[in-house]
This record gives structure tokens, sequence and C-alpha cells, in this order.
């Protein structure tokens, strides 16, 4: 059945806007269309110490006046980069740091090691020399491989390596400097689409082994040993992140490992200072005896004495680029393990807005005073809000620290869970919100629609007022299907009752788009195709109609934004406006920056679009840049804001606005 079209113009009316519109394009054009991000414009505003995505934390003294600065490496896009954080002055184990500076370019796993006196910071098969004042712009090769991890080390075929992670301690007390390298082996573990019909994960463990290269007198190093514990090798869940420390004060090195989730593992070394022995691992403890838990994973424990008491602390970098510290208590438990303050995150003076990792960022007045805030989702799972507090009309607005948002009186969030991601059991405490926000009930309150990690789409009803928003715990966002609700072609999980179940990490767009009154919904269907699942009223109730293919692209076909099965598929994040002001819709869709998808026809069969390029020649993709429009000057033209994978919000005006001229 065709849709109707109700978004036309009168002929002699749409081909002058048109031709104005593209007048207005081209001179912007002309221009540089240049991306940045928002700063927060509020001198005095302390907010979450963070980089990028990835967070490698370096304490160390940088600056020379005797006290811990932190110095992060960041290997994301694009904010990749080496950045010096200054303590402002003193031991205080919780300061307030400047803003990072960055130092160098950076690559992956670079992680300190402190000989004698001196920090020295390694990569895969290099040392960085200089290190606190040049960042990585100065590496020296090591005399060993970074790829020395090969076949006969288990895996007949190769192994699939990825943290590989070096660092420098005596472990036997002989007076030479070994290399003690942590090995993150992804072969038994495959990565994707490996559950049962029962959502039981079929593939192997992801694998965080330890090995010790012992130093030589003549400065190279011996053939590597894999470490055991109890008699066993070391295998931890991933990024093992090495760390050889007295944790429990009698005198010899202990081992504590990271963990490509968010715990911790303690082997204690049961042995001698010269003869290390560990005994089997056990999770690490906290005052209260809970295991330490970060908030997300992907974690970086870093041992040092923090806070100058003579103890080993830890320095934890998490995947959205911010850092926690986790003091040790100088308590020892009767089995013998330390235990430690719960993670504390490290604070900053703010300077440019930030969403975790994965921003996926939506313009909106969320709170009714008549500017435009910025809601925004991430890799965690949450929803923040970023109020506006420079009103309306205000170019360069002063924003106030992130707040998450709550539903059902509790604080929201999505995550996988042990089986949740189609990639497996490594992601269960990744979310991935991506949300539009649109009246959905029609009671003149602004609603989320939302999609996430597992494909669900589901809604948070606005309970309070035009002021106060309050939102209820998710609904399922519902379909009334001709028939059974259509399957993924991959994955254990189906839909249930009439709910939408679609492909993971794509935007549910949330706009009418017949111009009927009534809010639809625009996503990507289980095949990956742009689809429209209009809506209706059916006695007297809003209801959702099956999807739709009538987003085409020039030629009539159905457009496919993607193809890919299981992991690859979704991803795809986009946003519904009128770019160029010629009174058509046109789709914002994630690239570089933002594809313009421009509507230049439209009849029964639907929405025809010209993919029109990038909006500017910037390059802010690491993973999928997510798009949305705001109107911070109030003219009338919607900007593009984009959220990256650094977790910032790129600002670009639009060419035909007030901002760029």
């Amino acid at each position: 059945m065709p849709v109707t079209v109700l978004t036309r113009l009168p002929r002699r009316l749409a081909l002058a806007a048109i031709l104005v519109a593209a007048i207005l394009v081209a001179a912007g054009a002309a221009r540089a269309a240049e991306i940045a991000p928002l700063g927060y414009e509020h001198p005095g505003l302390v907010v979450d110490l963070g980089v990028g995505l990835w967070a490698w934390p370096v304490p160390a003294d940088a600056d020379g006046d005797g006290d811990l600065d932190l110095v992060v490496s960041c290997p994301d896009k694009p904010s990749n980069g080496v950045w010096l954080f200054e303590r402002p002055g003193g031991d205080e184990a919780f300061p307030v740091f400047r803003p990072g500076r960055r130092l160098s370019a950076t690559v992956h796993y670079v992680m300190p090691s402190v000989v004698g006196d001196t920090t020295r910071v390694l990569g895969p098969g290099v040392e960085f020399t200089d290190f606190l004042r040049v960042g990585t712009a100065a590496p020296r090769p090591l005399p060993v491989a970074a790829n020395w991890y090969t076949p006969r080390y288990g895996q007949p075929k190769g192994p699939k390596v990825r943290h590989n992670q070096w660092r420098l301690a005596d472990v036997d007390d002989d007076g030479r400097t070994d290399l003690v390298i942590g090995i993150e082996d992804w072969s038994d573990y495959g990565w994707d689409d490996g559950y049962d019909a029962t959502g039981r994960w079929t593939h192997g463990p992801l694998h965080g082994f330890v090995f010790v290269l012992s130093g030589l007198a003549d400065g190279g190093f011996g053939p590597p040993r894999q470490l055991e514990a109890d008699g066993r090798p070391i295998d931890v869940f991933g990024c093992p992140s090495p760390n050889l420390a007295d944790f429990d004060g009698d005198g010899d090195l202990d081992l504590l490992c990271g963990s490509f989730l968010d715990g911790c593992t303690y082997f204690a070394n049961r042995g001698t200072r010269t003869a290390p022995a560990y005994a089997a691992g056990v999770a690490l403890p906290t005052a209260d005896g809970s295991p330490l838990r970060m908030e997300l994973q992907m974690i970086v424990p870093v041992a040092c004495d923090w806070d100058r008491d003579g103890r080993p602390d830890l320095v934890i970098g998490d995947e959205d680029g911010r850092v926690a510290v986790a003091l040790h208590t100088g308590v020892v438990d009767a089995a013998g393990t330390p235990r430690f303050t719960p993670p504390v995150y490290l604070r900053q003076e703010a300077d440019r807005l930030k969403c975790g990792a994965l921003a996926t960022p939506v313009g909106v007045d969320w709170d009714g005073d008549g500017d435009d805030d910025i809601l925004s989702g991430n890799t965690a799972g949450f929803i923040e809000w970023f109020e506006n507090l420079s009103g309306p009309r205000v170019a360069t607005p002063r924003w106030a620290a992130p707040r998450r948002l709550e539903a059902g009186g509790e604080p929201f969030r999505v995550m996988a869970g042990p089986n949740g991601s189609i990639q497996g059991p490594a992601e269960a405490k990744w979310g991935y919100t991506t949300f539009s926000v649109a009246d959905w009930d029609g009671d003149d309150l602004p609603d989320i629609v939302l999609n996430g990690i597992t494909g669900d789409v589901t809604w948070l009803r606005n309970e309070g007022t035009r002021q106060a928003p309050r939102l209820a715990a998710a609904l399922p966002v519902e379909v009334e299907w001709d028939d059974a609700p259509p399957r993924l072609a991959w994955g254990w999980r189906f839909p249930r009752g009439n709910a939408l179940l679609t492909q993971w990490r794509t935007t549910p767009v949330a706009h009418d788009v017949t111009g009927d009154g009534l809010v639809d919904l625009v996503m990507l269907d289980h095949e990956g195709f742009l689809a429209l699942y209009p809506r209706a009223v059916r006695d007297g109730s809003r209801v959702l109609l099956p999807p739709r293919r009538v987003f085409l692209d020039e030629e009539g076909r159905p457009l496919r934004l993607n193809a890919g099965a299981a992991g690859k598929s979704g991803r795809r994040k986009l946003c519904i406006t009128d770019w160029d002001g010629d009174g058509r819709f046109d789709l914002l869709v994630n690239s570089r920056n933002a594809d313009w998808l421009r509507q230049v026809a439209a009849d029964d069969g639907g929405w025809r679009f010209r993919t029109m390029g990038p909006l500017a020649p910037a390059n802010i993709e690491g993973h999928d840049v997510s798009p949305t429009t705001v109107d911070f000057d109030g003219d009338g033209v919607r900007d593009f804001l984009g959220g990256a994978e650094d977790g910032r919000l790129y600002f670009l005006a639009n060419p035909r606005g007030g901002l760029h001229r």
C-alpha cells in the first residue's frame, strides 16, 4: 500500500525555494566549513576528567614539581594523543586537574613502569624515550619483536591478539630488569554471533595471559615463559594489564591484573621475593569485601602510590576516557588479600563537552525554557542532559555539567548483560544508547524513543511537565504486524509479541514524515533498509504500522544503509532535517561527519534522495558519528551537531544561517 505524501509545495513556490536554497548552499560552500568541539563556556565548572575512547593512564611527576600529574594515552579518533593533566599542587588524593594539554600523537597499548626512580613507558616492541615531555615522539626499538606471540603459544593458525601490554619489573630480584607482557588472545572467543538457540555462548573464552622475559646481562631479554598461579597458567578475561607490586606488605611482589570487563584479579605471591609463586587469583575486594568494579569496561589499572602513604594504589583507565583512583586502605584481610576503596573518578576544570564515548546527541529544548539543550547517549548506555544555561538566541551557550536521566524513578541505563550483544559476553556492560525525542503519545510532552545494543526499540514516556520532565520506565515500541514479526537472520533473540526488534545501534527517528500530525518512526528494518513505520489511529488509539521501504535513491531503489550481518549490521546514525531550506525534509547520515542525503523528489511511491556527500571535509569519525541539529542562535536555521567516538560534540554552522556569516 503506497504512502500518501503530504509534504509537497506548490510547484512554482517549490522551484523558487530550490533555487534560493541552491544559491545559499553554493555561497556557504565557498566559505570554509569548520567543525569544532563545543566548549562549556563556564569558568569554575568542574566535570569528570576525560580523554576520548580508551584511557591508558601514566601517573608521574611530568612537570618536576614533586607531585604526581596524570598523563593519559588515548588512541582513538578524533582525540588521538598523549594528554597531560597537570596537578594543581600538593598531595591531595582527589584534586581538580587542569584541562589536558596534548603532547603528541599516540598508539595503542602505551603503559608505564617505574624502574628505580625513573618512569619508563613502553608500547609493543618499543620504548618511548622522554615520554613525559614529548609523548610518543621519540620511540626506541626494544630487542623483542612486537608480534613475538606466535602460533607456538597454543594456536596452530596464529593467535588473534588485541591488547599487547608491555611493562618492566625486576620480577625475581636479581638486579636485572625483566620484561612483563600481558597478551589478550581472541582466538577461541571468535568475536561475533556465537550463541545457541537458548542464548548460551558456544565459542571459547576471551584469554588474558601474562608472560615474563627475563633480563639478560647484555641488556636483552630471554625467551618468554608463561606465568602460572596455583599450578595453572594465569588466564583472566582479556586485557590483563599486569601489575607487580607489594600489595600485601610482606616484602615480595604480588601480581594484580585487570580485565576486558570491569574488575581486577589479585594473585598473592606465596613464594619469596627471589622465587615468586602465585596463589590462585581472587576478585580484588573493596573495604566492605565486595568486588572492586568500574562503571564501564576495558579497564586498565596501573599501580602507584597515588596518595604518598607508602602503599600501592590503583589508577584505572576506563573505556569512555575517564580515569579513576582506588586507594589502598592499608587493610589486608585474613586471606591475605589487600582491600581498596571503591574507585572515584578524577575531576578537571571543564573545557569541552563530553558524553562518555560514541556520543549520540539530540538537540532539543528538554526543559521548555525556549533554548536548545542537548541530550546524548553513549557506550555505557546512559542518557545525559547538558542544560543550556544561556537562553535562546545565544550563539555560544554556557553549559551545565551533564546530568544522567532517570526513568521509573531509577537511574536509566541500558546494558547488554551476558548475552544481549551479538558480539558476545565480552560486551556485557555496554549499552550504546541512540534515540530521538518527540511527542510519541500525543500529550504535548517530549518523550524518548530509544534503541541500543540489543536492537530492542523502546520508549520512555514523559510523565512530568513541560518544564520538569519525568520519565516512566521503558516500554516496548509495538507494531501492528500483518503477520508474524520479521526476525533478524542472525542471533538467538526474537521479538516478543508485537515488540519491534531490529538492527542494533541504529537511530530510531521519531518524526511526522507524512505530515498528518502523527509522529512516525523512521529507522533500519531487519534487513538494513531505511524504512517508514507510519502511525495511524485505530479505535481511538495510536498504532504503529509495519515498515515500508519508501526512502529511495535517485533511481527509485530502496535505500539500504547497511547490508552487513550480525556485528556488522546496524550502526547507522541519522536524523531528519531540512538542511537546505527548500521545504523538503532531508537526511543526515553518519559518515566522516555526516552525509547529506538531499530530497529531490516525492510522489506516492515515496521520497527520492541524492547523496551530496559529507557536510564538511573534516573527518571526525572513529566509530560512527551521530548527527543531530541545533539552533542555538535562534535564527530558524538548524545547524549540525555530531557526536564522535571521543564523546565530544562537534558543531558545524549551516552555510545558510546566521552563525556562518
